[in-house]
């Protein structure tokens, strides 16, 4: 198993950056549970959205949050994404008329000051290049009274995971590197200026069957997948394979989040 201390940062920096054109076409697949959450009413409870105000879906890839979100609140909402491939894809979705889509990254906001009344992250936060300074593009880009809502895992909720656990042991170090836990999100963030950090866990049953799993491996539908090495990727699928021969019986397999909220 590969060490904490052994992960190459700039590696799955770089590995990252590349995923995301390459996996388009299956990006969909693998987050059929990212729906199924009340994110917009979490959003609206803390900073209650207008007609005229603005929220930024950052890191929206194929856009699957972000037009459901636009069908949610009577305001505008906009979906920034690097990856060009993501951005065409979604704009073969349904586009509602208060929904639009920039090329960008958070590092750089192409906004004015205090222009934002809410910043959400799906699974975004790890991939970015520099936090710290995304994390200030947020907060500048935000209004007084704005929320900042990052999806994401914490370190407990990482540690748990069964196929982190048994079937793919060589990436709980990547997992647990690459991912900030509460702590290291609450200093950045209150260092950087927010007024207030809030933390939400959830939890709701889920089952998957081994060969979905496999398949989102082959796939490489979630990122991690592309730093497995290939003795790593061979252990884990051969793993799969035998429970797919064995009946292919679901394996519980939790859906959890961890909502970190900042309010300016």
């Amino acid at each position: 198993m590969i060490q904490t201390s052994q992960i190459n940062l700039e590696k799955w920096r770089q590995i990252s950056k590349d995923h995301f054109s390459k996996i388009t076409p299956y990006y969909d697949q693998g987050r059929d549970f990212e729906g199924k959450q009340p994110w917009m009413e979490e959003i609206n409870r803390h900073t209650s959205i207008g007609q005229n105000d603005w929220v930024l879906d950052a890191g929206s890839g194929t856009g699957l949050l972000a037009a459901q979100f636009a069908g949610q609140i009577t305001g505008h909402m906009l979906g920034l994404e690097p990856s060009r491939a993501m951005l065409q894809q979604a704009l073969r979705r349904e586009q509602p008329a208060n929904l639009g889509w920039l090329q960008g990254i958070s590092e750089t906001l192409p906004f004015a000051d205090s222009t934002l009344k809410a910043v959400f992250l799906s699974q975004v936060w790890h991939h970015l290049l520099n936090q710290d300074q995304a994390g200030r593009e947020f907060f500048r880009c935000l209004k007084s009274g704005g929320g900042l809502f990052i999806k994401t895992y914490s370190h407990a909720q990482i540690q748990a995971r069964w196929d982190l656990q048994f079937i793919f042991p060589e990436l709980m170090p990547l997992m647990l590197s690459i991912y900030p836990d509460v702590p290291d999100y609450e200093l950045l963030l209150k260092k950087i200026g927010f007024a207030s950090v809030e933390f939400q866990s959830t939890s709701r049953e889920n089952f998957m069957l081994p060969s979905q799993i496999l398949t989102i491996s082959r796939q490489k539908a979630w990122s991690m997948f592309s730093y497995l090495s290939e003795a790593g990727i061979a252990e884990g699928e051969a793993r799969l394979e035998a429970l797919v021969s064995s009946g292919d019986a679901p394996i519980s397999y939790p859906e959890v989040h961890l909502l970190v909220i900042a309010l300016k």
